[in-house]
């Protein structure tokens, strides 16, 4: 079994999902809760969603409402 560190599950995985799935995801454990609320994953996530959204603008179809969905 192969161990991933949580700072990397937090910062490479987590961060690429929606807002909904965060949220669901800090009821997981208080260490979810705590890492997911955090200033340093929120900012990640926000800096994720503006590029991702800025992507998906420049390639033709936009829709923020899928992403937050």
């Amino acid at each position: 079994m192969v161990y991933l560190p949580f700072d990397m599950v937090l910062f490479k995985i987590l961060t690429r999902l929606n807002a909904r799935s965060i949220d669901r995801y800090k009821c997981v454990c208080r260490q979810w809760r705590d890492g997911l609320s955090s200033f340093e994953f929120l900012l990640h996530h926000s800096t994720y969603v503006e590029n991702y959204l800025d992507y998906v603008r420049d390639e033709g179809f936009y829709d923020v409402n899928e992403y937050y969905a």
